[in-house]
C-alpha cells in the first residue's frame, strides 16, 4: 500500500501537465498532408511517425505543457490556428519520470488518482468540458489512460484527447489536439500520429 501511495503522490506532482500543447516553431511555411516523417528519441526511448502537413518544433507555454516533465516536443500545423502567437493544431509529447517502475497490471488501481489529474487539468482551462471520459487505454501495447476534452483561449474553442502512457518508471503524455474548425480536417492525421507512438 505504501509502494502506491509514494507513485500517487508523485503523478500528483504532475499537477496541470500538457492539458494543451501549443508550439513554437522555428521554421517557416506550411506544408501539405500526404508525406510522413518519423521522429525517435533514444534518451526517452520512443519514436512518432506524423504527416508532413506538421513540423517539429518546441512545445511552449507555462501550464500548458509538462509542469515538471523531463522533455517536451511537438508537432504543430504551421498553416494552422494560433493562440496568443502559437500554433494550436498539434501533437505534443511530454515524458516524466515517475518516484518508481510501474507495472501494467498496476494500471487499473490508479484510475483514481489519474480522475484526480484530470480534474485539476480541466480546472486550468477556460470553459473546459469533459467529452471522452477517462478510460484505460492502449497504444501498440503500452498500457495508460486517455480522456478526451474541449476548451476555449482567447476566443479559439479546441478538442482535445490526452494519452497518459507509462512504461517503467516514466509516464509519456501525448496530447493531440486542434482548433474547433480544424479538427474534422486534422483529426485523422493527428490520430495517426499517436497511434504510431511506441517506445522501446
Amino acid at each position: 500500500m505504501r509502494k502506491t501511495i509514494a507513485l500517487l503522490l508523485a503523478l500528483a506532482g504532475l499537477s496541470a501537465a500538457a492539458a494543451a500543447c501549443s508550439a513554437s516553431i522555428s521554421t517557416g511555411g506550411s506544408s501539405t498532408p500526404g508525406g510522413s516523417k518519423t521522429y525517435t528519441n533514444d534518451q526517452y526511448g520512443f519514436s512518432l511517425t506524423y504527416d508532413t502537413v506538421f513540423t517539429q518544433g518546441e512545445s511552449t507555454g507555462g501550464t500548458e505543457t509538462g509542469s515538471g516533465s523531463e522533455f517536451d516536443i511537438a508537432f504543430a500545423d504551421t498553416g494552422g490556428a494560433k493562440i496568443g502567437g502559437k500554433y494550436v493544431d498539434c501533437v505534443q509529447v511530454s515524458v516524466y519520470k515517475l518516484a518508481r517502475a510501474v507495472k501494467p497490471a498496476e494500471m487499473p488501481k490508479l484510475k483514481t488518482e489519474f480522475k484526480g489529474l484530470v480534474d485539476q487539468m480541466m480546472g486550468s482551462l477556460t470553459g473546459a468540458d469533459v467529452t471522452e471520459p477517462l478510460s484505460l487505454a492502449q497504444i501498440n501495447g503500452l498500457p495508460g489512460f486517455s480522456f478526451g476534452y474541449a476548451y476555449t483561449e482567447d476566443s479559439v474553442a479546441v478538442t482535445a484527447k490526452t494519452y497518459f502512457l507509462i512504461k517503467g518508471q516514466y509516464e509519456y503524455q501525448v496530447t493531440e489536439q486542434a482548433s474547433q474548425e480544424n479538427w474534422a480536417e486534422l483529426s485523422p492525421l493527428l490520430q495517426a500520429a499517436v497511434d504510431s507512438f511506441t517506445v522501446k
